[in-house]
């Protein structure tokens, strides 16, 4: 995931982030590995009814162009990732400029993805060439020219692109993230079964049977960056780079053995553990444990929580090795213990302020063995605590730091949630926080602990209820972790079995229904012999703005604040909802630039898409089996029709 600019030097100041906190918080990840000899010791969660990684390939037409030299095509469905790549007789002194939409309207500024020959696992499907996988918002219409290594146009035979949908499965939110605490109760590391590996291959994880593991004892440790957006779901984004290495590139798995995120939490990368061969840098891999930080540095810092994880990581990784060493490895003489990817290869990789940072890591990583730093206690807010405003207007933000959007202004003495954290940016200590209706990061000078239970909707036990959205996911236990054991679709009834309780900053309800008993959100419930949600989109389809001018909000209400204005004709995608508000149906969209809340009486089906369908190709009667991860099934013929139920794979 890196670019192939020269190597620069190290700068020698010290980093004021690396703070004795910072790596007392190491020691105690360190501690935690130790006790447990680095294997997980968390049960293993089944994960069900969840949709498999998607992928699509376009294929150029060869030998085209305009005018300009760009041209365009149409993703088969949104996606989140995408990359180019081509033959490989063409060679690697290509790029290929890419520029995307939503709605095939407003594109993004042009990115130039050039090879992503430095990622080096094994050897590339059909000895194609491959880009570097270029992570975005969502995005469906693509804008595209080939570039030779001077920025001149010319044709690129066999140009493809590959684009990746990994939303499916567990997001971060539904993974128990590590305490650092004194118990040692677990060791820190996000298992694969737990960030979804298992979905690039269709529902076992293959990792060890699709790339036979090779071991080799394990002498340096390699240090990368992702070189993908900050502050974004991590999970989404290694099953993006897993899909991408394992079966885009044909490698069989992610070439990374471990993977750090902003928070500081920990994944498991390769599948093989300790001494497994990884796919990070060339012939380097072999005989290193190659570490990617998540997140690009280039022009970036890191933040304290990653740089605590990436020294406990290479401490655990390292215990028997001297971080401070260096020793001749490969063809590189005299090679630091614990390195940076543009040590050893052609690469700017780990982006020039963490390389900067590797020799107060390497320091750290010393105290860290040496056991100069204690066990840290807790930090002082935990997912599941309870905290309430202290400010007047407190801004709820979009991502961790000052520049992220305003989702909400809370007032003093709400109640909320803590949902992960913390991460530090812009100087502040940041953790997401959970409402009844919405959630945001704030920081810690906005707020303090609470006693006080968040706000539970009034269901009780033995109340009949009514889903009150198109589809609702009933699971085994009291938070998004849980299993799913069914789908219930708009205007099902179910019985309360006993109180509702809080996890997550979510209230929970177990209700009683013909689909069998599970835990609901009760957001998503309405008294029985209230109208349900009637609600004329479902989540993922495609909007178009049917009003002269349409505000989009930051919640689902008129007294919410508004993100901006939408012009008639704006298109988007139904991302959440629908939520029933002073008699209003609100549904959440993404449009190419911002994301809120509208009313969905101003959207209309966009008017220029048509879908043909084949004549003739069923006929009454006719036996068929479901195609897709999951398809809807309405009582109508068309999008506003109810969904009666969810028919899966097969």
């Amino acid at each position: 995931m890196c670019d192939s600019r020269p190597p620069r030097q190290s700068s020698q100041q010290p980093s004021p982030r690396f703070t004795r906190r910072m790596l007392a918080k190491a020691g105690a990840g360190f501690a935690a590995a130790l006790a447990f000899d680095g294997k997980s010791q968390t049960p293993m969660t089944t994960i069900a009814q969840v949709e498999a990684t998607r992928a699509g390939e376009w294929f150029a037409p060869e030998s085209v162009g305009g005018e300009t030299g760009q041209l365009q095509f149409r993703a088969n469905f949104p996606f989140r990732a995408i990359a180019p790549h081509w033959s490989g007789s063409a060679g690697v002194n290509a790029a290929v400029e890419i520029s995307l939409s939503a709605d095939g309207k407003t594109f993004s500024s042009p990115r130039i993805v050039g090879p992503g020959n430095v990622d080096a696992g094994p050897a590339d499907r059909e000895g194609r060439a491959f880009g570097q996988l270029m992570m975005t918002d969502w995005a469906e219409f693509v804008r595209y020219r080939c570039l030779d290594a001077n920025g001149n146009e010319i044709d690129l035979p066999g140009l493809a692109f590959s684009y990746i949908d990994a939303t499916g499965g567990p997001t971060l939110q539904d993974v128990e993230t590590p305490s650092y605490g004194g118990t040692l109760s677990r060791p820190p590391v996000i298992t694969r079964a737990q960030w979804g590996a298992s979905l690039a291959y269709g529902g076992a994880d293959d990792g060890q049977w699709q790339w036979t593991p090779e071991y080799r004892q394990v002498e340096h440790i390699i240090i990368h960056h992702s070189e993908t957006p900050s502050f974004r779901d991590p999970i989404i984004e290694i099953r993006s780079i897993h899909y991408y290495h394992a079966v885009v590139r044909g490698w069989g798995d992610i070439g990374y053995n471990y993977l750090v995120d902003y928070l500081g939490n920990v994944f498991e990368g390769r599948a093989g553990g300790d001494d497994v061969v990884g796919g990070h840098a060339f012939q380097y891999a072999y005989g290193s444990s190659g570490i990617c930080s998540m997140g690009s540095f280039s022009l970036e810092t890191s933040t304290p929580e990653a740089l605590g994880s990436l020294v406990w990581i290479t401490a655990w990784i390292g215990r028997n090795l001297d971080p401070l060493g260096r020793n001749d490895f490969h063809e590189t003489p005299n090679l630091p213990t614990i390195c940076g990817h543009r040590d050893v290869n052609d690469s700017s990789c780990p982006g020039d302020s963490l390389w900067a940072d590797l020799n107060y890591i390497r320091g750290g990583v010393a105290a860290v063995i040496s056991g100069a730093y204690d066990i840290a206690p807790d930090v002082p807010y935990g997912p599941g605590d309870v905290i309430q405003v202290s400010t007047d207007n407190a801004n709820f933000r979009s991502r961790p730091g000052t520049d992220g959007s305003i989702q909400a202004t809370l007032a003093m003495g709400t109640i909320l949630t803590i949902v992960e954290g913390p991460t530090t940016n812009d100087g502040y200590t940041w953790y997401r926080a959970a409402g009844q209706q919405t959630a945001g990061w704030l920081s810690t000078s906005v707020f303090t602990r609470s006693s006080v239970a968040p706000p539970a909707r009034d269901f009780g036990d033995g109340d009949q209820v009514e889903i009150a959205s198109n589809l609702l996911n009933i699971r085994s236990e009291p938070g998004l972790y849980g299993a799913i054991v069914a789908t219930m679709a708009n205007g099902d009834t179910a019985n309360v079995v006993g109180d509702p309780i809080v996890s997550g900053g979510i209230t929970w309800v177990r209700i009683d229904s013909a689909l069998g008993t599970g835990w609901a959100a009760s957001q998503y419930l309405a008294p029985s012999g209230r109208a349900a949600i009637s609600a004329a989109f479902a989540i993922g389809d495609q909007v178009q703005v049917d009003t002269a001018a349409l505000r989009l909000r930051t919640d689902a209400s008129t007294g919410a604040g508004v993100v901006t204005t939408l012009t008639q004709g704006t298109r988007g995608v139904v991302t959440g909802g629908p939520r029933l508000s002073t008699g209003v149906i609100w549904l959440q969209i993404q449009t190419d630039s911002d994301s809120g809340w509208v009313s969905q009486q101003y959207l209309a089906e966009p008017r220029d898409i048509s879908i043909p369908v084949p004549d003739g190709r069923f006929s009454v009667g006719d036996e068929v089996v479901v195609d897709t991860d999951a398809l809807n099934l309405r009582d109508s013929p068309r999008r506003a029709g109810r969904v009666v139920a969810v028919l899966w794979t097969g």
